[in-house]
This record gives structure tokens, sequence and C-alpha cells, in this order.
């Protein structure tokens, strides 16, 4: 962990900036730890309003361990530690403002956009608001702080220096942790927990649906230390009793999960743009970000091979760190532009946010995407190959990238076939110790139960959104993720 004198580029940012800041009201949203579950499972803090029904209680239960994930001691103590420091070397004025859970609910964020309204921070949409937020923490902090500044600001936020007139942001994020590097970089609106529903709906604010197919979230400030609480590159994981929440996810997992993201994108890409050749920088960083990640898991799985213990440290933990703090940033700009040229939703994505804290409650979001890769490699492999003549696919680049990446040989006629992605896929997350989603599932939920929370999910999208910007948008996507869902659990 960083030392007490960390979040230096946040520091930088203050310091550089700090005539406008001191005279501007400052909402300061950090992330801390969840409350005691044996505590609030027995009713100790709230004994009115649990349900005396075994089974509801189990389902209680199971939903605080979901709001309760990557709970690290060390990661919020580090957090405090800097927020007061930064607090008393800057003399800012700042209200506090902390989120313990998963992820933010439609309720945390009224709460934070009512705080802040009390302390001086004034609405306006595209940069004309006044005040400035600071995001400091997980993934849950930062998602918190974006959707409170995309509720008060609209999703253009601006700031200058009165003395210099730089340009600034009137949201800074400052993330802690890997979770936190990934919702801070990424453009698309925050995740929030809908806890009536069971299931996670992005926060679209009416700027947000009006710039739906077009360039969103503009003057956000991310100070990104290299000093992240970043978890272990690997370790040994038994497979989970039902009564126990997993683990965060290793670095592994992160890797995994970007590839089903990226490999996804890539499909998306082959089946709506049949005739325009890709953006050459587009192809590129789908290419870097697929070379980053395999070599991660590649990492992981030499360590694994060699000790089966937890790796966090040495010179495959750091090369591994570069590796995915140069290729998050990356990822977030690939999902952000090709979301844009295919118009659709992202196959894991919309996997995890239907079914994840209903069937999936003792999972990190990010380990159940990167269970998913192997059943999205199997579906592509399934899948015919393109005829269209001249163009690139682009699920075949990303392919030979990755093969290049491990020096695996599955080569035919010096071309890989996706069909040996799958094998890679299938070998490398049992040897990373990457489980099953029918290992993480809680209970034994049947296919036509979780396809019925599927069109559920694509429902409550399409009434955000509009009538045909659901899943069903594309009766393609919607058919992959039945897919995908199927040869996942089967796996």
């Amino acid at each position: 962990m960083a030392s007490a004198t960390a979040l230096q580029p946040l520091r930088n940012y203050i310091r550089q900036n700090i005539g406008h800041l001191r005279a501007t009201p400052c909402l300061l949203i950090s992330s801390s730890p969840p409350p005691s579950i044996s505590t609030a499972v027995a009713g100790t803090k709230n004994p009115d309003g649990l349900s005396k029904d075994e089974k509801q209680q189990q389902q209680h239960k199971q939903q605080l361990k979901f709001q309760q994930q990557q709970n690290d001691p060390k990661t919020h103590a580090f957090v405090q530690r800097n927020i007061q420091s930064i607090q008393l070397e800057f003399n800012l004025r700042t209200v506090p403002c902390t989120i313990s859970s998963a992820f933010p609910t439609t309720g945390s964020v009224n709460e934070a956009v009512s705080l802040a309204k009390r302390f001086g921070l004034k609405e306006g949409q595209f940069g004309s608001g006044d005040g400035l937020i600071i995001g400091i923490g997980s993934g849950a902090a930062m998602d918190l702080a974006k959707a409170v500044a995309d509720s008060l600001f609209g999703n253009k936020s601006s700031c200058k220096d009165g003395n210099n007139q730089q340009e600034g942001g009137s949201l800074v994020l400052a993330p802690s942790t890997l979770g936190g590097f990934m919702a801070a970089s990424s453009n698309t609106p925050s995740l929030l927990l809908d806890t009536k529903e069971e299931m996670i709906l992005p926060h679209l604010t009416s700027s947000w649906t009006a710039a739906l197919g077009g360039h969103c979230r503009q003057g956000t400030v991310v100070t990104m230390d290299q000093q992240l609480s970043l978890p272990p590159l690997y370790y040994p994981q038994q497979p989970p009793k039902r009564s126990e929440s997993l683990p965060g996810p290793s670095m592994a997992h992160y890797a995994a999960a970007m590839l089903s993201i990226l490999i996804d994108a890539a499909r998306a890409l082959d089946e709506s743009n049949t005739q325009q050749p890709i953006d050459t920088v587009l192809l590129e960083d789908m290419k870097a970000v697929a070379s980053a990640s395999a070599s991660v898991l590649k990492l992981a799985a030499k360590e694994a091979n060699e000790s089966n213990t937890t790796v966090q440290e040495g010179d495959s933990y750091a090369t591994a760190q570069q590796h995915l703090l140069s290729a998050i940033p990356r990822l977030s700009a690939v999902v952000d532009q090709s979301s844009h040229l295919t118009h659709g939703s992202s196959v894991p994505q919309s996997l995890a946010n239907a079914l994840l804290p209903q069937y999936f409650p003792s999972c990190h979001l990010v380990t159940y995407l990167a269970c998913i890769l192997p059943g999205l490699c199997e579906s592509l492999a399934t899948q015919p190959a393109s005829n269209v003549e001249g163009k690139v696919s682009v699920v075949e680049e990303l392919t030979e990238t990755i093969f290049s990446c491990i020096e695996d040989g599955g080569k035919t006629d010096g071309k890989v076939q996706v069909a040996s992605l799958l094998s890679w896929a299938s070998q490398i997350t049992e040897e990373t110790a990457i489980p099953t989603m029918a290992s993480l599932a809680f209970g034994t939920p049947d296919i036509n139960t979780l396809t019925g929370s599927l069109d559920s999910y694509d429902a409550l999208v399409g009434s955000m959104t509009g009538a045909n910007a659901g899943i069903r948008a594309s009766s393609d996507d919607f058919a992959v993720m039945e897919d995908v869902l199927h040869r996942s659990l089967n796996r």
C-alpha cells in the first residue's frame, strides 16, 4: 500500500488550481468500510425491517454480501488518511460523503446531490454549474462521483483557475484501486444497483439520454496514482461454499474480464460494419489491449504452474501491473468508439447487469465478466466466418494478436483459427483459477429463469432510453447473449 502522502497527482492538480478551488464548494466522495455482515443479518441494526422468513433472510444476507465486495481495511485506511491530509494541507471548503457498498443506488445518488446543493454546489447543464466534486477510492466512489456530477452539471464539466484561466474540471477522480481506475477511465454512465429490481442499471440523466450515440462526458480530470492498491497477480482458489463470498478478483481476473469485453466489441464490429474498413487507431488500440491482457494471463499461469501460491510481488507482478494500467484507458476508448459504431449493447456487461445481483450475489463484477470469456469464445467458434471480400475480421485480428503474444502453436496454414482461441481461453481460465459461471451461481437457477431476467432488464433499459434502445435493438445481440449464457453455465 502507498504511503500516507500518496495521491500525488491529485495533490498536484489541487496545487495548480488552488486559487479557484479554495473559493469553490467541494463535495468530497470517498469509499469506506461496509458494516459487519453478521450484525446486519442478525437484525440488531434494523430488526423491524428484516423478514422472519428464513428464505428471505438468506436472500437478504446474500444481497448484503454483494454490497460488501472489496472490503480491504488497508485500502480504506489509506483513503481516509489521505483525505484528512489533503483537507489540512490545502484548506478546501469540503463536505464529506462516503459510500460503503459495491455499487451506488438511486437513493445514495439523490442523497449526495441533496448534500451538495445544501453545501452550495449549484446545478447547471453543460459546464454552467458551480462547484467541485472529487471522488477518491474504489469503483463505487468513482461511480457515485460521476453520477452526482452528471446530475448536477450534465455531461460536461469545466472549471477555471481564477489567475491563469486554466481549464480544469468540476469532476476530479482519484482512484485508489484497480476497479476504481477502471470506473474512473470509463466514459459511460455510472452503474447503479436497483435494489427493487435486483439489477444493475445505468444512471441515465436527461443529458445522457440526449447524447446516446454521440460523445458523452467531457471535462473530467482523472489523477491516476501509480501506487494503486493492486490485487495479487494470481491466487489459488477453492470452489466457494454457497454461504461464502468470493475474495476480490486477481489481476488475472481483470485481464480475462477485459478480454471478454474486447472480444465482444470485436464481434459486434464484425457483424455491424460489413462494408466499411475499421479505423486504424481503433484496431491498434484493440490489439494493444488484447496483447496486454493475454500477457497478464500468461504471467499468472506461469506463476500458478511454478508455485501455486498467492503472487503479490516480484518481476511478474510488476510487469502485469504495468500491462493493466496501460491497457485500461485504451479499453475505455475502444468501448466508447465501438459502441458509437455498432449502436449495440455489450454482451458481457449486459449479462452482468441483468443477473449478477440476484443470481450471483457473492461474485465480484470483474470475476463474473472474466468467467464469461470461455463461453463467449465457444459461441464465436460456432459462428460462420465473414465472407465479405477484402474485409478484415476484427475477431481474427485479435486472435492473431493473442497467439502472437502467448507464442502458442495453434496455427493452421499461417493463420490462427478462432476455435484455437476457445481452447486457449478454456485452459488459461482454469490455470489462473477463474471460476466457472455455474460454480458462482447462488442456488441452481434454470436457463429459462435467467433468460426471463434478461427480458426484464431489456424492458427496463428500453424504458429508460427509448423503445428500440434495449438489448433487442439488435436481435443478433440478444441471440448471442442467450447463447453465451447457455454455454457459460454448461462449462
